[in-house]
Formats: structure tokens, sequence, C-alpha cells
């Protein structure tokens, strides 16, 4: 079994649930949202945003899902399946339906009130009927699923539930040495690093200019965002079995960082290509999906190795983060559309009205945090136990892991 605490992978999922917030924030101030995210954005806008949004969007979630599947793998080697099944019932299902009851329906009426605030220049809380009617027209002729039940944010949740499905699975794949270690390996060598790319291409090719920016928000099961997504899952699940490749992937950082932004900016180019195609060949659409998915992988690297590399030890600021991303990344959305509405009717440069958005929502969350949820029983409901009230520049350095 293995005991090691991974400080690193801990705050490296705790960050990119608090990520969130800057990806959300930067979606009310695009300048050219895509044909799949057909939404009205603030007059005040710039594609500093749209750069912002493609380029956390493109490794984000694959990231996060390669570190549930780790620490699922972990807490099946612990507990057992059942045990395991028992505690993700506790620490996920059952928030999801919390949050579904409160946060999703206050973080809907906000984003609606924000959408015809753009569309109309009203400024109401309760949305006037015949505009919200005309706004749902307009979103569906555009392509937008008016009419189906979303998720907003809390859609990885939901997406956690059924993977956790395929935890048997997963476990017996992981009994079948030769299978790990190819996992393995292709998640930390230059050759396996190509086999992820074919497989990612081959998930992302239903998606418009190869970008996940569509399907999975809806409660309705999506399989590619599903097959997508999964993939990350069940490689990370694997690669609890081999933690030698983290080490490996702490080594390659140097290589992966000058990598990464040229060929963010290749799947860009891509994916830009596809969208202003008069016709989209397979040609061009194997370029989007191919860039992206090596993109993606560079960066799902990246990060891990960074987080290994310079992340792996006990630290007050990193414990906080990971236990307090939670609650964050749940009550952020209904702030942070909150203040978008209120400041759309104002003539403000976006960085500004973007930097106001994100500090008061990143402020409040963590206030509340602290202050309200770390030592009751909210806390004990998302994490399963309370913590103590220290703000990390305050707390005494943890140790160094034996």
């Amino acid at each position: 079994m293995d005991n090691h605490r991974y400080y690193g992978l801990d705050a490296l999922r705790g960050g990119m649930m608090v990520l969130g917030i800057v990806l959300h924030g930067a979606v009310f101030y695009l300048a050219a949202p895509v044909p799949a995210m057909p939404i009205p954005t603030d007059r005040n806008n710039s594609y500093a945003f749209d750069l912002l949004f493609h380029f956390i969007h493109s490794f984000r979630m694959p990231a996060f899902f390669v570190l549930a599947g780790f620490f699922a793998a972990l807490l099946v080697a612990r507990r057992g399946l059942l045990g395991a099944a028992s505690n993700r019932a506790a620490r996920v299902l059952a928030p999801l339906l919390v949050a579904v009851l409160t946060v999703l329906p206050l973080s809907a009426l906000l984003m609606i009130d924000f959408f015809l605030s753009v569309r109309f220049g009203t400024h109401d809380l309760l949305p006037d009927l015949r505009q919200l009617q005309t706004l749902g027209r307009e979103m569906k002729a555009a392509g937008a699923p008016v009419g189906e039940i979303g998720l907003g944010h809390l859609w990885f949740l939901y997406y956690l539930c059924w993977f956790y499905l395929l935890l048997p699975l997963c476990r017996w794949l992981a009994t079948q040495g030769r299978v790990a270690a190819l996992a393995s390996g292709a998640l930390a060598s230059p050759q396996g690093l190509l086999w992820l790319v074919a497989w990612t291409s081959v998930t992302l090719w239903p998606f418009r200019g190869g970008q996940v920016h569509e399907g999975f928000l809806m409660l309705r099961p999506h399989v590619p965002s599903l097959l997508y997504y999964g993939s990350f899952f069940v490689l990370g699940y694997a690669l609890q079995s081999w933690p030698g490749t983290l080490q490996r992937l702490a080594l390659q950082v140097p290589r992966l960082a000058a990598l990464a932004l040229p060929l963010f900016a290749l799947s860009m180019f891509a994916s830009h290509a596809e969208h202003l195609a008069a016709e989209v060949t397979p040609a061009i659409h194997a370029c989007a999906v191919l860039s992206n998915a090596l993109c993606t992988w560079v960066l799902v690297r990246l990060c891990i190795g960074c987080a290994m590399r310079w992340g792996d030890r006990a630290s007050p600021w990193s414990l906080y983060l990971s236990q307090s991303s939670y609650w964050v990344f749940l009550a952020h959305l209904p702030i942070l559309t909150l203040v978008a509405w209120w400041l759309q009717p104002h003539d403000l440069p976006a960085a500004l009205k973007f930097s106001i958005g994100v500090g008061i929502t990143t402020v409040a969350c963590f206030l509340s945090y602290h202050y309200l949820v770390q030592n009751s029983w909210i806390s004990v409901f998302l994490n399963g136990q309370r913590f103590q009230r220290n703000w990390p520049w305050r707390a005494a350095p943890a140790p160094l892991p034996a």
C-alpha cells in the first residue's frame, strides 16, 4: 500500500479548482466566443481574455481528472472498492446534490441577468419574461442548448460520479502489469506521448475546432465528453501503480516548459482556422485535433512535473489550498457572476472589470471559508473533518516528509 502523502499533487488538484475563478471570470469578457459557446459577453472585452480562457481550459480539467484518477486509486488501495464508493458518495455525490439545489439556481439566475443586461441593457434581478424568450430564441438559433437542464460549474462533480463507476474496471486493469506499465510509460516517455496524443485525438474528433466547449455542461450524459475526460481519469488511476513516473515528469519540466507556449499558439491557430473555414475538410479538422491534443498533454505533464519538482513537501500554504479549494470552487460562481452583472452597465476597461470580479470573489470565498466553513459542519460535510482556523502565513512550517 502506498502511504506516501503527495503534497504537490494534492495542492495541484486544489489549484486547478481555484483556477476556476480566473477561467470563469474571463468568460464574461471574451471578445470572440467560439461557435460552440454562443453567449453574450460584456461590451468591454478583449482578445486577451480569449487567450487566457483557452489556455487555462486546454489543460485544467484534463489535469484535474488525471489527479482524480490517481487519488481514487490511492483510496481504493486503502479502503477497498466498497469503502472508496462510500467515501466518494459522501464527498462528491452528496455535495453535488446539495449544490444543485442551492448554488446552481442562484448562479443560473445571475447568469441570465448578466446575459439580459448585455443584450437589452436592462438591469433587473428578476428577468423580464419576454426578453428571456427573445434571448432564448436567439441563442438557440446560434446553436446553444436552450431548454436542456444544465449543471453549470458543477458538471465536473457529475462526471466524477460517472467515472467512479469505472473503479472495478480500473482496479482490474491496474493488476495487469503490462497494461499498467504501458499506461504509466505513456505518461512519461517521449514515445508514449505520441500514443497519448493519438488516442486523445480520437476522443477530440467529435468537437468543433478540436476544443471541448460543448455538451459536458448538460445533465444529459454527453458520450464524447465522457470518453474524452474519462480517458484522463483512467490514465491517472494507472499512474498510481508506477509512482516513479512522477519523478520522471519532474525532470522533464524545462523541456516541457519550452514546448508549452509554441504548442498553445499552434493549437489556437489551427482551431481558429477551422472556425473561419468556409468548408471544414478532414485535413483542417485533423490539424486542429492533433495540435490541441499535443498541447493538452504537454501542459498536463508540465503541471504534474512542476508540482512534483517544487511542491512535493508539506507546507502551510499547500495544505490550506488543498483544504479550502472545494468550498472555494463550489461558492465562487454566484459571487463572480453577481459582480460581473453589477459592473456590466459601467464603461470600464475589461481588465479592470475582470480584476475587480476575480479579486472580490477570491477574497469573499477565502474569508467565508476561513471564518465560516473550515471549523464547522460544512467542512465535515465536504472534507470529512474540521480544520484549525490558522492563516497559512501564521501557521508553523510543516516538517519535510521523511
